[in-house]
């Protein structure tokens, strides 16, 4: 691009000069001729004028002024006196009696003139072009008669035509090596030119791939430094415009992406919660069905087995019911916590002798490393419920024989790290990462053998969540441990050890 537009104004330019060095040859050699032609034949009309007047007035004035227009104007003139029988000279500017043509000759006797070009014929004169073998050139010369008295002009043209000839030579020489240095000059200083438009010519570029990294440096004071600030503005508000485009674009892909993540959420709830509330219904249903037809009549341990199983799904469906709200509050903000210290270390000690009951059938012990003393500041019931879902989860998977172990420590980020760990199977990896989410179940069966509905590890993590905290879980290779962060308070104390069995 830039070489080509350097050479295409280079190209231009020589051409111009070629035209102007071949234009004035042409006007030189075809032009110069005859205007210098009618010049003469102008001069030589002065010189009749003069004549006349001369032979009316015989004035040294007038004489003067012949003599001053013949030797500025070049012309010979000759005034003859035809009243004798021999011609006498009147007047003579360069010529005389003895050096008349025979052309005048044949005239003063009536004879025609033959010439190369007549340029006016009357009655008094004629004007001509003739070439003269004597002076070896194109004359131009004029013959007339007034008041008995001849006169002969001329003048010679053929320096003219020399003139001609050596001009138009001399410009073809100067005007091709004009051309040639012209070309070059012009190459190299075109590009104070055309630097500029290449210069601009990226920068539009770049502005239509929507690059507005560049920006035009030239300072020119003239239009093309008024284009460059121009487009200089125009990349800057095509920038700003662009971004706030693609800012609002993002925006409004992240609102359709939450708009579609929170419908799909929506219908999988639904399904969910309409899966989980099938089967309760459905026994329920059937085993009030069967009392009502009367199956169990007269057979109480029957009966007791009716009402039994229907007040078990009954309370299944309403601790379902329980925790969905209880998690809706909490992930919609409804239930905030009551920040308060207390001492974590008793409400685990707490907890994990509740939980002693899920496995007083089982093999199972139960080992608390938790320090005498560990202050937080945080809800204590949401904290509460949180560790009874982490136990209770991991009551109901530990292995028989078996151990369930509870740590509590203070990290080097001043964070209170609850973990606990069940022996037994560990969790399929691509499992671990959706265990948060509401109602998944990695065996449904065992799940549902003790009641569990899919959403105790969504209240966890929601209620970690209002409290800056993290919790997350792991495969141990012996088993799985699930743990939970919050923010601990300075005070701390020495670690002590209990052992539940």
């Amino acid at each position: 691009m830039k070489h080509s537009l350097r050479l295409h104004h280079t190209l231009i330019l020589a051409g111009m000069l070629a035209f102007i060095t071949l234009s004035l040859f042409l006007i030189i050699t075809f032009g110069l001729e005859p205007y210098a032609v009618l010049n003469k034949r102008k001069d030589v009309k002065d010189a009749v004028a003069l004549i006349t007047a001369y032979v009316d007035s015989g004035s040294d004035t007038t004489k003067q002024r012949l003599n001053a227009l013949a030797a500025r104007d070049n012309l010979g003139i000759g005034i003859y006196d035809l009243s004798s029988f021999l011609p006498s000279s009147v007047y003579s500017s360069n010529y005389n009696l003895d050096t008349v043509t025979s052309r005048f000759r044949s005239y003063m006797m009536g004879e025609q003139i033959v010439a190369d070009e007549i340029f006016e014929r009357t009655d008094d004169y004629v004007l001509y072009r003739i070439f003269d073998n004597r002076m070896s050139g194109d004359q131009i010369e004029c013959m007339g008669l007034y008041k008995r008295n001849a006169y002969f002009i001329t003048t010679s043209i053929a320096g003219v035509q020399e003139s001609v000839n050596i001009t138009g030579q001399f410009l073809l020489m100067v005007g091709g090596a004009g051309l040639v240095i012209g070309a070059v000059l012009i190459y190299f200083l075109s590009k104070r030119f055309t630097g500029p438009i290449i210069s601009l010519a990226k920068l539009s570029q770049q502005i239509s791939d929507l690059d507005f990294s560049g920006e035009y440096q030239g300072r020119e004071e003239n239009e093309i430094g008024t284009l460059g600030k121009n487009m200089n503005r125009m990349s800057e508000r095509l920038s700003a415009a662009i971004g706030k485009l693609q800012q609002a674009n993002a925006q409004l892909e992240k609102d359709i992406a939450e708009k579609t993540r929170i419908d799909e959420n929506r219908r999988e709830l639904i399904a969910n919660i309409s899966h989980e509330l099938k089967t309760p219904i459905a026994l329920i249903q059937g085993y009030s069905e069967g009392l009502k037809d009367g199956i169990a009549d007269g057979d109480k341990e029957n009966m007791d087995y009716y009402c039994d199983v229907i007040v078990d799904e009954a309370g299944k469906m309403n601790h379902l019911v329980k925790s969905l709200l209880a998690l809706d509050e909490i992930e919609s903000g409804i239930a905030k916590p009551e920040m308060e210290r207390f001492n974590l270390a008793d409400v685990i000690r707490g907890v994990a002798q509740s939980s002693a009951l899920l496995i007083k059938d089982k093999a199972v012990e139960t080992v608390l490393h938790v320090p005498e003393e560990l202050s937080v500041e945080a809800d204590e019931f949401l904290i509460e419920e949180v560790l009874q879902n982490l136990l209770s989860n991991a009551c109901h998977y530990v292995s028989d024989p078996g151990t369930i172990t509870v740590r509590a420590q203070i990290t080097p980020a001043g964070m209170a790290n609850v973990a606990i760990h069940n022996t037994g199977d560990e969790i399929p990896e691509e499992a671990l990462a959706r265990l948060w989410e509401k109602f998944y179940k990695v065996d449904k069966a065992r799940t549902r053998s003790y009641g569990g509905s899919g959403i105790g590890l969504s209240i966890v993590k929601g209620i970690i969540a209002r409290h800056d905290g993290s919790c997350g879980v792991r495969n141990t290779g012996d088993g799985v441990e699930f743990w939970f962060e919050i923010r601990a308070l300075p005070d701390r104390s020495d670690a002590a050890e209990r052992t539940l069995t």
